[in-house]
């Protein structure tokens, strides 16, 4: 029995058909040509006809090299799809689209990110968020106020992962947990709030939410017929590219944890109860089983090593990392103003404490750096009071570098345990499996995670590296607003 994964995401698209016990038995990639149509600064569009297009290509084509395997389209019970966080469409009433997708890193909507905030201060404090031009609901209420031809027109504004599930099986109407939170959705009452009406959005417009992993609906026979597949397989609820990123490495069970470093830093673990971040930087999913996931993004991450070093140096100079470290240097290594997680100051700037006159210093100060921001984030999910326990699942390109590794484990003096597969698709196949074959997430990511290595702190560096940590909190203490104070 096979599941697959599809992850819709800003450049384009990826599928994976992963068996029960997360062995992938084929994948596909497809590029978008265009990855932005708007003409206007901070504006950022994609057309949805991109968007299935090339899904349908990915798709095809893996249905295609599971047929060369001995697999038949029947063989793939259930799938499961992804997209991009904040990103919305207006649909009308013969699930046509009436303009382009407004993605989420579009910035338009700033007057309408302050109207929503201004009505929904309670729903803010209750979920523990601050609403912001990237989310959705000010999206729509951009369209409302600028395009009214098209908001009056729309039957319903959806998620760019509804309209994948709608193309595959016919219904656009039903979205998830995840995708619904930058919507203004409740996740704690499961309703959409009455603040809306104040807005003059109709939730008569909005989907219907369940939770991730849920069926929605079978393949059609047009689908089936367009991109080889079988009418018996199963379109199950899908997540956020981040929700799913997290879940494909590992962050399923309370307590578990997953560390994301690619440009950036990402952070997401499981908690028993909602967790409220009041400086606004974190905030929280919900999982099927009634958990939360909480965490955040950092504006640092393995960004500051690329603006400094070309990429063919790297194996050089991670030759040189466990002699030199710890270095003693502290750096904050921003590479830009501004930080968002695991505190919000928008005046931040990086700091450097100490000789980095050797580059191979430098190089190795960066990645503690980043090893310190990563202690910084989880100080603060701790002090929320959050469990964390003595591993960390980690992934994304840092995890290349095991030097890396040893440095980030030696600062949280906890094991990084590296998956053998983790992008956004596969924590979708995971859902796919989740309710067809398994009976939870949890008992999906058990049998379907599989782990490349596990990396253990340097004992005798542990010690050190707890000191230096304490004297780079002091220095952000310094510098920057921690919790709103400096």
């Amino acid at each position: 029995m096979l599941f697959m994964g599809i992850d819709v995401g800003t450049q384009g698209v990826r599928a994976i058909a992963v068996d029960e016990a997360g062995k992938s038995a084929a994948d596909a990639s497809v590029s978008f040509n265009t990855l932005n149509l708007a003409d206007t600064p901070d504006c950022y569009e994609q057309n949805p006809e991109t968007w299935w297009e090339s899904t349908a290509k990915v798709i095809a084509s893996v249905v295609a090299e599971l047929k060369n395997k001995g697999f038949k389209p029947s063989d793939i019970a259930a799938i499961s799809i992804d997209g991009t966080s904040g990103t919305i469409l207006p649909i009308d009433e013969n699930n046509q689209a009436l303009s382009n997708g407004i993605m989420y890193n579009d910035m338009r909507s700033k007057d309408e990110t302050a109207a929503v905030r201004s009505v929904s201060s309670d729903h803010e404090d209750k979920m523990g968020l601050r609403f912001n031009a990237s989310f959705a609901l000010p999206k729509i209420l951009w369209i409302k106020n600028n395009m009214p031809h098209i908001y009056e027109k729309s039957r319903l504004i959806i998620h760019q992962a509804d309209y994948i599930v709608g193309k595959l099986c016919g219904e656009y109407g039903i979205s998830d947990y995840s995708n619904s939170l930058k919507t203004g959705y409740d996740l704690i009452d499961d309703c959409w709030p009455e603040y809306l009406e104040q807005l003059g959005i109709e939730r008569a417009k909005l989907p219907k939410i369940v939770a991730p992993g849920e069926f929605i609906g079978k393949v059609s026979k047009e689908a089936a017929e367009e991109l080889g597949l079988s009418t018996a397989t199963c379109v199950m609820a899908g997540a956020t590219d981040g929700y799913a990123s997290a879940l494909a490495a590992g962050a399923v069970h309370v307590g578990s944890w997953a560390t994301i470093i690619g440009t950036t830093l990402v952070l997401k673990g499981v908690s028993q109860n909602i967790m409220i971040d009041k400086t606004g930087s974190s905030y929280c999913h919900k999982l099927p089983s009634g958990s939360w996931m909480v965490g955040g993004a950092s504006n640092v991450g393995g960004r500051c090593l690329n603006n400094r070093f070309d990429k063919s140096q790297f194996g050089i100079l991670d030759k040189s990392v466990d002699m030199l470290s710890p270095t003693g240097v502290l750096i904050y290594p921003l590479t830009g103003k501004g930080e968002r997680y695991p505190f919000v100051d928008p005046n931040a700037q990086e700091f450097i404490v100490g000789d980095i006159s050797d580059e191979r210093v430098l190089y190795t100060a960066l990645m503690e750096g980043v090893g310190y921001v990563e202690r910084l984030a989880y100080d603060l999910n701790i002090k929320m009071g959050c469990t964390i326990g003595d591993e960390i699942y980690t992934s994304g390109g840092a995890c290349k570098s095991d030097e890396w590794l040893r440095i980030r484990a030696s600062i949280m003096n906890r094991a990084m345990k590296v998956p053998a597969v983790v992008d956004a698709a596969m924590g979708s196949a995971m859902l796919a499996a989740s309710k067809t074959y398994f009976t939870s997430l949890e008992e999906a990511a058990d049998n379907m995670i599989n782990f490349a290595k596990t990396v253990e702190p340097v004992r005798e560096k542990v010690k050190v590296y707890d000191e230096l940590y304490s004297a780079f909190c002091e220095q952000c203490r310094m510098r920057f607003e921690l919790g709103g104070q400096k």
